[in-house]
């Protein structure tokens, strides 16, 4: 008889367990829903453009999972990852885009190359930060470091402008 109530106070206890992990998780926003995302509940968002061949990708990717300023930043923050090799046509803020190729099996998106490109030039990873308007706020070519980042989004959390100087974000913490 004592065995049913352990096993219900178990069970209990793992969905609340379950759900409080579940509620610290930063939702990745599918990059051909962010423009609904936005239109609905306005804050910027930060966009990673990357490739699944890109070994830079992947180590930014996992440093995200590891960063507590991250997973906390859903609140005044979306995240979309896109791959900009994706062949999928996409409508991003009204606009239709395509994959553009290159070659017989190479290319790149041109949602990709449109908010990722400095200086005509898409490099793996690219941070896009973009605010609730779809304006370019910033372009960040690379990995981000942990510190940087958690300055990139305490900036962000208090509405204070993003700097970039030296390929490092300016912490404007006053």
């Amino acid at each position: 008889m004592l065995r049913k109530p352990l096993s219900i106070g178990i069970v209990a206890l793992l969905a609340i367990l379950t759900s409080v992990t579940a509620s610290a998780q930063f939702k990745t926003i599918p990059i051909g829903e962010l423009t609904d995302s936005i239109r609905l509940r306005p804050k910027p968002a930060l966009i990673l453009i990357s490739t699944n061949w890109c070994t830079y990708c992947a180590m930014q990717k996992a440093q995200l999972k590891k960063s507590r300023e991250f997973r906390e930043a859903g609140s005044y923050l979306y995240y979309s990852e896109f791959d900009a090799e994706t062949k999928q046509e996409l409508v991003f803020n009204g606009t239709t885009y395509r994959f553009a190729p290159t070659g017989t099996t190479t290319g790149s998106h041109e949602l990709a190359f449109t908010l990722g490109n400095i200086n005509n030039r898409l490099s793996f990873p690219t941070w896009v930060l973009i605010n609730e308007h779809f304006e370019i706020v910033s372009r960040f070519p690379g990995v981000i470091k942990a510190d940087d980042l958690a300055a990139l989004l305490e900036n962000v959390r208090r509405h204070l402008p993003v700097k970039i100087s030296d390929g490092a974000i300016q912490k404007n913490l006053e």
